[in-house]
């Protein structure tokens, strides 16, 4: 079987995704206009004046964190790409987070523009499906890993929070270790993959089908295991530094956030408030879980003492520039990417001449 089709990219996107994406920005456009001051107790006016607080100045400082942000991802990607540039990985990065930002579940269309940038860069197909395979579940586990650090600091910090929350941290965490050793096992046992393999062609077996994309579950799954392991091997460090950097950027940029706007509350409360937020954005039933993020944050907030308006403003000013502010660079990088070298390449390029 050829390289292509071993290793397909991404599905098309039909209709039915661009309705979806339509769907989820009402929904999300809703939550913020209507559902934010209405559950969180408070008025625009309120959220307005908080905002008020901002100056260019500091304003500006918010937007080097984000990029700085950016940048400190590129190292997941180089780690999982190989002969991959910085400068390349800032603007893919910077594409797939706009279109995350515009379509729910995760976008799509993310994946698919940052796999044309690779192929016209010349990776191979088989690489750069490894690197969406392993960069989507380095992704997953640590949005689902940070509930564990909130729930450590609010069972054993010094937070003074309402038992429904601390209830709440010790399930968040309880689950997100739970993940986190089953994809652990998952990529580093033979005998772990041969379960879940069984357990796939029995589920298959149920729906009348026996392969999955044209290979039987065990094939399919020992080759991912495989390539997964063999990209975590070469590239773990890098990957983990870089999202470990990302994170604490953008935490940086959230507690400026706060600071910004006067919310009033100790620096545990904020990293509690945060990774909830993280784990919030794996529930993307909104483009990049926006509307959904926002209450939910700035809720958890007012339940760690925080003023509902200045509350509100935080988990707004933070999602200007996490959902905003990267759009125009995301757009340009892809707009560059495109009117250059992209069309042509993904047009014309021999796949014999990829690299592997």
């Amino acid at each position: 079987m050829s390289d292509a089709q071993r290793s397909p990219l991404p599905r098309r996107l039909t209709w039915r995704d661009a309705v979806s994406s339509a769907v989820g920005l009402v929904v999300a456009t809703l939550l913020i206009a209507y559902g934010l001051p209405h559950f969180l107790d408070t008025s625009w006016a309120q959220i307005g004046a908080q905002l008020g607080r901002v100056r260019p100045g500091t304003a500006l400082v918010m937007a080097l964190l984000l990029l700085a942000g950016l940048f400190s991802y590129t190292w997941v990607l180089i780690g999982s790409l190989p002969g991959l540039g910085h400068v390349q990985a800032l603007k893919a990065n910077a594409v797939s987070a706009t279109a995350a930002n515009l379509l729910p579940l995760g976008g799509a269309v993310g994946i698919a523009l940052m796999g044309g940038m690779f192929r016209s860069w010349g990776f191979a197909l088989r690489s750069i499906s490894t690197s969406i395979l392993v960069t989507g579940l380095w992704n997953l586990l640590a949005r689902v890993a940070l509930p564990i650090l909130g729930a450590l600091v609010l069972v054993a910090g010094p937070v003074d929070a309402p038992d429904v929350v601390i209830r709440g941290a010790w399930v968040a965490g309880a689950l997100g270790l739970l993940l986190v050793l089953v994809a652990g096992v998952f990529v580093l046992s033979d005998g772990a993959a041969r379960v879940i393999a069984r357990t796939a062609r029995r589920g298959l077996a149920v729906v009348g089908a026996t392969t999955i994309r044209g290979q039987a579950p065990d094939e399919l799954l020992t080759d991912q295991r495989h390539r997964v392991a063999g990209v975590v091997r070469s590239g773990g460090l890098t990957m983990a530094l870089g999202m470990t950097g990302q994170f604490v950027l953008l935490f940086g940029l959230y507690w400026f956030a706060a600071h910004v706007v006067g919310l009033d509350l100790p620096l545990a409360e904020l990293v509690c408030a945060y990774t909830f937020r993280q784990l919030l954005t794996v529930v993307a039933v909104t483009p990049g879980g926006l509307g959904v993020t926002e209450v939910g944050t700035a809720g958890m907030l007012v339940l760690l003492g925080g003023d509902p308006g200045a509350a509100s403003a935080t988990a707004l000013l933070y999602a200007i520039y996490a959902h905003v502010v990267v759009v125009p660079f995301g757009l340009g990088a892809v707009a560059a990417w495109w009117f250059g070298s992209g069309r042509t390449t993904l047009v014309d390029q021999d796949p014999s001449s990829l690299r592997t």
